[in-house]
């Protein structure tokens, strides 16, 4: 099976915080290997296959880029107690140029409205909240996912003031709830959406993160080293969709976004993408 993904992506330096997990990093055109199908042991059985693969950055990862605190300088630092605020754009791991803060799904190709078969380990929500918080000056995680019927809480778990400035588009239109120290508001009723939500503290203009909403199971985002499995999905016929808020879209189809790149996904068996290349756009 052959897929093409033109990507760009990303590039991150990942930065440990006493206290605070964090990260960083940059973006376009990219080249991937020829994906693979092998027999996978850990795929399900029957109708169900699964996808895997990591993004990677093509050439020298980057240096973090240092954030200038102009607000609440003193209580930003102390609760990054030393450690540098640095731009979470682009997060690139040094070791193996895996890249952070991807995302990536599946959906039904255009103009097929049946909805997405879902394996019954992965019909109910595992989770009912997912959270974002905001204890060091910057968003925890960067990027967060939310599935339809989960309730996405924003946090200040901070000793200063914040704000949740947040916009998706006619799905979801936003809100600007401020959130004093130590309190939280839950946002519910999020819709799927191929709308990305922006996600702002107005009070400190640097802070900014990301939110996307599936009405099924089939999404992941990339970890530390790049990598990404998605199990249990569905046997057949599908699109998969690559995005970094740095590089946009990611595959091929880059100049008809919605409609993704075509994969094939056999029942019984893992599709392995592989090493994905990407690399800065000029």
């Amino acid at each position: 099976m052959r897929i093409l993904l033109l990507l760009g992506a990303a590039v991150i330096a990942s930065t440990a915080l006493v206290g605070c997990s964090y990260t960083a990093a940059e973006d376009k055109p990219a080249v991937v290997e020829k994906p693979t199908v092998a027999k996978d042991a850990a795929a399900a059985e029957g109708t169900w296959g699964s996808i895997k693969g990591q993004i990677v950055f093509a050439g020298d990862a980057p240096e973090p880029k240092e954030i200038n605190i102009t607000k609440d300088e003193k209580d930003c630092k102390d609760a990054l107690k030393g450690a540098p605020l640095v731009d979470e754009e682009w997060v690139v791991n040094k070791k193996n140029k895996g890249v952070r803060w991807v995302y990536v799904w599946i959906a039904q190709p255009p103009g097929v409205k049946a909805k997405m078969p879902i394996h019954p380990d992965l019909a109910k929500l595992k989770e009912d909240k997912v959270v974002m918080d905001q204890p060091c000056c910057h968003f925890e995680p960067r990027c967060l996912a939310v599935r339809e019927g989960q309730i996405w809480v924003a946090k200040n778990s901070a000793a200063i003031a914040h704000n949740v400035h947040w916009e998706g588009g006619e799905d979801n239109p936003g809100d600007n709830p401020i959130l004093p120290a130590g309190k939280q508001v839950e946002i519910k009723d999020l819709k799927a959406s191929l709308s990305v939500i922006t996600v702002n503290c107005s009070i400190h203009p640097w802070m900014k993160s990301w939110v996307r909403v599936f009405d099924h199971p089939y999404y992941a985002i990339t970890d530390a080293d790049g990598n990404f499995e998605i199990k249990n999905a569905p046997a057949g016929d599908f699109r998969l969709y690559i995005w970094h808020e740095g590089a946009g879209w990611l595959h091929k189809y880059s100049e008809k976004p919605k409609q993704g790149e075509p994969i094939t996904i056999k029942a019984g068996e893992a599709l392995d993408l592989g090493k994905v290349e990407a690399k800065k756009s000029d």
